[in-house]
């Protein structure tokens, strides 16, 4: 992997004239994560279109659409796709760059329902895009002045509904189901690791509480509790739909027993190849330690690239 030659190439498209095409970035910082709605990335000009740089300001501004490949010899992948959202001034120049949410943050509704369903106030304030989301009755829901991106932070904060953007397809489901992947990528510690600041925890050390939420469709909610009831304990919460108490109970253990393991916690990082993405799985292997390997879902990744470097460094969630 050392010895492969990186690729790069920075496309942006214009709102009016023709592309523009840099065959070679310097620098570029991309960040991907289930926790959050969006991802985001910088991307540095490199000094060889210094001399170009305020013609290069002439022909492109803020919201037009890029595109970012990265690769070894020639081979490239894509690696974002979204648009620009400010052009940092000064040398190099820098692009701060947003995904599809750069349309949702931009909009404003005013808008109150006596009760709404989740597809409703969705195809309301995202119109022209496809709805993948559960059959829920929120009850009375209001907007006032706020964009489609608050909104959706919102239904996360209020109901526990996280959103993801696929292209034009917008999911609205619980964590797990929106983290959930069938991608399997390997890290073998003697092989394609970089560095790590992995940590090996005892399942009796994790100090965790669940909390448990279920909203039936008239808009009541019922809470069960487990786990730790230390002071300082990570509270974990998970939002179902129509369960009855027993059943949020059995949901709740279930989820105590799956983040409470013996096994890896931190970030590992490896090359810019294989292609991990936020959701995916990450199998460890350790021939020195066959005992501490595992698959773990990847809440988080940070993809780095330079002139000497193509990495990702991987945060660790919960053991698979």
């Amino acid at each position: 992997m050392l010895y492969l030659n990186l690729c790069s190439r920075l496309t942006i498209e214009p709102k009016t004239g023709s592309k523009v095409v840099l065959d070679r970035i310097s620098g570029a910082e991309v960040s991907k994560t289930v926790e959050m709605l969006g991802d985001k990335a910088t991307v540095v000009v490199p000094r060889r279109y210094g001399d170009n740089t305020d013609k290069l300001k002439q022909f492109i501004s803020v919201g037009d659409r890029v595109r970012l490949d990265l690769g070894y010899n020639d081979e490239l992948n894509v690696e974002f796709e979204g648009y620009i959202r400010e052009i940092e001034s000064g040398f190099p120049m820098k692009l701060h760059l947003d995904d599809e949410t750069f349309a949702l943050r931009s909009t404003s509704f005013v808008k109150s329902w006596k009760t709404v369903k989740l597809k409703e106030l969705l195809q309301y304030i995202a119109p022209g895009y496809e709805i993948d989301c559960h059959d829920a009755t929120l009850g009375k829901y209001q907007i006032d002045n706020a964009s489609a991106l608050s909104v959706l932070r919102d239904l996360r904060q209020r109901y526990g509904f996280y959103s993801s953007l696929r292209g034009k397809k917008l999911v609205c489901k619980f964590k797990y189901e929106i983290a959930q992947s069938e991608v399997v990528h390997t890290y073998d510690f003697t092989k394609n690791v970089k560095k790590n600041s992995l940590k090996y925890r005892r399942k009796e050390d994790r100090k965790v509480k669940i909390n448990a939420v279920s909203y039936s469709r008239d808009g009541k909610k019922i809470t069960e509790t487990v786990g730790s009831n230390e002071e300082y304990a990570s509270v974990k919460t998970l939002s179902y739909l129509n369960k009855t108490a027993k059943e949020l109970r059995e949901l709740a253990l279930a989820e105590y027993k799956r983040v409470c393991y013996d096994g890896f916690e931190g970030t590992v990082t490896g090359f810019g190849l294989p292609l991990t993405n936020a959701g995916d799985i990450l199998k460890i292997v350790s021939p020195n330690e066959p005992e501490r390997e595992g698959k773990y879902l990847i809440e988080g990744v940070t993809v780095r690239y330079g002139n000497a470097y193509y990495e990702r460094v991987n945060k660790l969630g919960y053991q698979v």
